[in-house]
C-alpha cells in the first residue's frame, strides 16, 4: 500500500473529489515508489490528498496553482507530460487532469509526478558505456581477420541504412569490393569468414568476387 495524506479539510470540500481516490490510489500503488499522485481543490487553492509523497507535501497544503485553471479551456482533458525539477537536483515527468464537476466547471486537478532521476542516471550509463567515441583498436583488429571483416560488413550495413541480409546483388559487390581492396581474400578460409559475416554462401561469395575481378 502506497503512503496517502488525508485531508484535514471539510467533507463538503472533499466529496467532489471521493470519486477519484482508487483511481490515485491505483497509479501511486502500481508505480510505487516513483510516482507521486496528487489531488488539488481550485475552489480552496489546496490539496485534497497525496499519495506516495517525496515532495514534502501533505493535505491540506497551499496548491501554489494560482490561475492554473486558466490553461484548461472547456475542451481540454489532460496538460503534459511536462518535466519539473526537484530539490535533490532530479526530475520529475508530470502530467495533469483536470477534474469538472456537473456544470463542467474546473474545481480540481489529479497530478501525477513520475519521479525520472534513475532512468537520466542509467541513460547517462549506458550513453557512456556505448559511446561510439571509443575507438577500435586497430593492430588488434587488424591481426583478426574475423573482425576485420565483421567490421567492414556492419559498417556497410549502416552506411546503407539496411540489414545485412536484406542487401542488393549491386550492394553485396560492392561490400566484397571493400573486402577485397583492404587484401582480406588473400587470407586463409577469407572466403567463408566474409559468407558467414554476409550471411550468404562461401559460393555466392565467390561469384560476387568473380564480377568484380572479371
Amino acid at each position: 500500500m502506497t503512503k496517502s495524506t488525508k485531508s484535514n479539510g471539510r467533507a463538503d470540500d472533499i466529496d467532489p473529489f471521493r470519486a477519484h481516490f482508487a483511481t490515485a490510489e491505483a497509479v501511486a500503488t502500481l508505480l510505487h515508489p516513483y510516482a507521486e499522485v496528487v489531488l488539488h481543490d481550485l475552489r480552496t487553492g489546496h490539496v485534497v490528498r497525496i499519495w506516495n509523497s517525496f515532495t514534502e507535501r501533505k493535505a491540506g497544503d497551499p496548491s501554489n496553482l494560482n490561475g492554473a485553471g486558466d490553461i484548461f479551456p472547456d475542451d481540454q482533458a489532460v496538460l503534459g507530460p511536462y518535466e519539473k525539477a526537484l530539490t535533490s537536483q532530479g526530475r520529475t515527468k508530470s502530467i495533469t487532469a483536470g477534474l469538472r464537476n456537473d456544470e463542467n466547471e474546473l474545481i480540481g486537478f489529479l497530478c501525477i509526478n513520475l519521479d525520472v532521476t534513475m532512468l537520466d542516471r542509467l541513460q547517462a550509463v549506458v550513453a557512456a558505456f556505448a559511446s561510439p567515441e571509443l575507438k577500435r583498436p586497430e593492430p588488434i583488429y587488424r591481426n583478426d581477420i574475423q573482425q576485420h571483416i565483421n567490421y567492414l560488413v556492419r559498417d556497410y550495413s549502416i552506411r546503407v541504412n539496411k540489414p545485412i541480409d536484406n542487401l542488393t546483388r549491386a550492394e553485396r559487390v560492392e561490400l566484397v569490393a571493400l573486402v577485397d581492396n583492404d587484401g582480406l581474400f588473400q587470407a586463409r578460409n577469407s572466403a567463408l569468414l566474409v559468407a558467414k559475416a554476409m550471411k550468404i554462401s562461401r559460393a555466392s561469395v565467390y561469384n560476387l568476387l568473380a564480377d568484380i575481378r572479371g
